[in-house]
């Protein structure tokens, strides 16, 4: 919602230079502030335009061409817009061209899910803008770094171009956004806090600047933090209420649909805290209807939690298992779409410090050659201070080689390895099981996967903190790797879910090594994080013998005998016992 707000001021703004034909300057002045009021007077001058393109500098062409980029976007056709401006690019030598450009790719890449495109182009616009002193063609660069910044969940970087923008142009728009980003880095961080006068502080300044949207989005995700606390009190919910009703006429008639769906499912979720199952159900399913076309959001997450609830209260089983396995899913994927988020960042910032090393190390190649020209000039008695040096040269560029090579292994580790438990990512596990299920196949030896869940751990993430939280996660995969052995892996499939394959073994060793991890993670002394708390773990087992060998299958079954673990009680071990699948 955020990056499509945006897409049109990231690109607003255009520069009168001598030597460009005033007339079509003028017209193109004319269509930058059409395409904001007028979408269709916007396209039809364009049209217009077309018939002057040989009169046009090599700079009009360029903005010509991202305007008519710029209409095939907004009419849908964000693939071919990128095609067309990725064309365009390589002939524009202007760096208010480029950087416009740029800018804009950006943004649709990364509304369109291609955050490596994202990452890429975004970087480039700050290179370019580095290199011109131009106010009006930074700010384009520092407005786009903003948004496509924070579409990557990189707020800090978000923030940080916001600040620029604003201290480039100061203007009340430009502080709203600083402000709305400020918000999303602070509501980020479980350990940070806002209050709500602040937050009404900062809406209140986006609502005098014509910016309603950002203000209205504001006062959602406080309150969506707020409810993620479990709040029980009935005041709580009150204070709540009552700050949503200084927007709730308004929300409910929004024409932004995710804006609506973000409205609808905080409704939904304090409906269920009232114990008012029929309202709760209602706003619910009204989310799930607007979200349809959003994709996996936040609010879908929500009204699919406030649904099962609602069904496993009312005693419908059968509606709350297909609820919580949509929720699951959805919680996956965005996970696995942060983690692509997080890949693309890292690959960019990896590729720019890889060239840096390359033109580092041209450099000193070239400083040698030019020492080598030098030196061969001078007496015989000088060779050996020519070896000396070519020696010592050599020694510094593989110094940097094997800098090059640590960072490189730095990089490679940050992608595979979970950065709090320090066990394989959810992607590296994939890749890996992967190699072991299909040599399992071919040598017809059996491979065992089980799902492990930690029990109420979202209840002690909400009584003691996600500090408590972080300390139980590490602490439970600590004590379960000193039990792990060389035909055994563990991963982290996300939040407090983890999963553990062992190979060429009995289906006795692997319950047996399962009741071990069990009794241990009951066992765990937590004295040390500063809470009052016991750990306890279920788990769902299944083996290519019953599931066959592909993962998909097995992380399946496993997670049916684990939902069945759950339901008989916790702490557990159930093991899927349907018919085998065919392989």
């Amino acid at each position: 919602m955020t990056a499509l707000l945006f897409l049109v001021t990231v690109v607003s703004g255009a520069q009168v230079l001598t030597g460009e034909p005033a007339s079509i300057t003028e017209e193109i002045l004319r269509l930058e502030e059409l395409r904001l009021s007028d979408p269709q007077g916007f396209s039809q001058g364009l049209d217009q335009l077309a018939q002057r393109q040989d009169a046009m500098s090599s700079y009009q062409v360029c903005h010509y061409q991202f305007l008519k980029a710029y209409r095939t976007a907004f009419s849908g056709q964000a693939k071919q817009a990128v095609e067309d401006m990725e064309q365009v690019l390589p002939l524009c030598e202007d760096l208010r061209a480029k950087i416009r450009i740029n800018a804009l790719i950006a943004n649709i890449s990364a509304i369109s899910g291609d955050y490596l495109k994202a990452s890429e182009q975004i970087d480039n616009a700050i290179q370019n803008a580095n290199q011109t002193e131009d106010s009006m063609t930074k700010s384009i660069a520092y407005s786009g770094a903003s948004t496509v910044y924070s579409v990557m969940d990189q707020y800090d970087l978000s923030v940080e171009y916001s600040q620029l923008l604003y201290n480039n142009s100061p203007s009340d728009e430009n502080l709203c956004r600083l402000r709305y980003y400020e918000v999303e880095q602070i509501l980020e961080d479980p350990n940070s806090g806002i209050g709500l006068i602040t937050i009404n502080s900062y809406a209140q300044q986006c609502r005098s600047s014509g910016n309603l949207l950002l203000s209205q989005t504001m006062i959602l995700n406080h309150v969506k933090n707020q409810l993620q606390n479990e709040l029980k009190a009935e005041a709580d919910l009150n204070r709540i209420d009552a700050t949503l009703e200084q927007v709730r006429e308004e929300l409910s008639q929004t024409p932004y649909v995710n804006v609506k769906a973000s409205f609808m499912a905080i409704e939904s979720k304090l409906a269920l805290l009232r114990k008012d199952h029929e309202k709760a159900k209602a706003m619910g399913e009204e989310t799930l209807l607007l979200n349809a076309t959003l994709g996996n959001t936040g609010q879908l997450i929500m009204a699919l939690e406030v649904l099962e609830q609602v069904a496993r209260e009312q005693g419908d089983y059968a509606r709350s298992y297909e609820l919580l396995r949509q929720r699951n899913e959805a919680e996956l994927k965005v996970y696995d779409e942060s983690q692509a988020k997080q890949m693309a960042f890292m690959s960019v910032k990896h590729s720019n410090l890889a060239k840096g090393f390359e033109l580092e190390q041209l450099n000193r190649q070239n400083t040698m050659l030019a020492l080598e020209k030098q030196l061969a000039r001078q007496e015989t008695s000088n060779q050996r201070l020519v070896i000396l040096l070519i020696l010592t040269l050599l020694g510094l560029l593989m110094l940097w080689m094997v800098k090059i090579k640590k960072r490189h292994d730095y990089f490679r580790d940050v992608s595979e390895i979970d950065h709090l438990t320090k066990v394989l990512t959810r992607k590296a596990f994939e890749e890996q099981v992967s190699v072991v299920l299909e040599e399992s196949q071919e040598q017809h030896k059996e491979v065992h996967v089980s799902i492990m869940d930690l029990d109420h751990f979202k209840e002690v993430n909400d009584t003691h903190g996600h500090l408590v939280g972080d300390w139980v996660l590490k602490n439970v995969v600590y004590a379960c790797k000193e039990l792990m052995e060389e035909n055994m892996l563990l991963a982290r499939l996300g939040g407090e879910e983890f999963c553990i394959v062992m190979a060429d073994a009995s289906a006795s060793d692997m319950t047996a090594k399962l009741e071990q991890l069990r009794v241990t993670i009951e066992q765990l002394d937590c004295d040390d994080s500063g809470a009052e708390l016991t750990v306890s773990a279920s788990f769902g087992v299944t083996s290519s013998g019953t599931s066959g060998y592909k993962l998909a299958m097995l992380l399946t079954h496993a997670d049916i005998a684990l939902f069945e673990a759950k339901n008989k009680g916790r702490n557990q071990i159930k093991v899927y016992d349907q018919q085998p699948v065919k392989s």
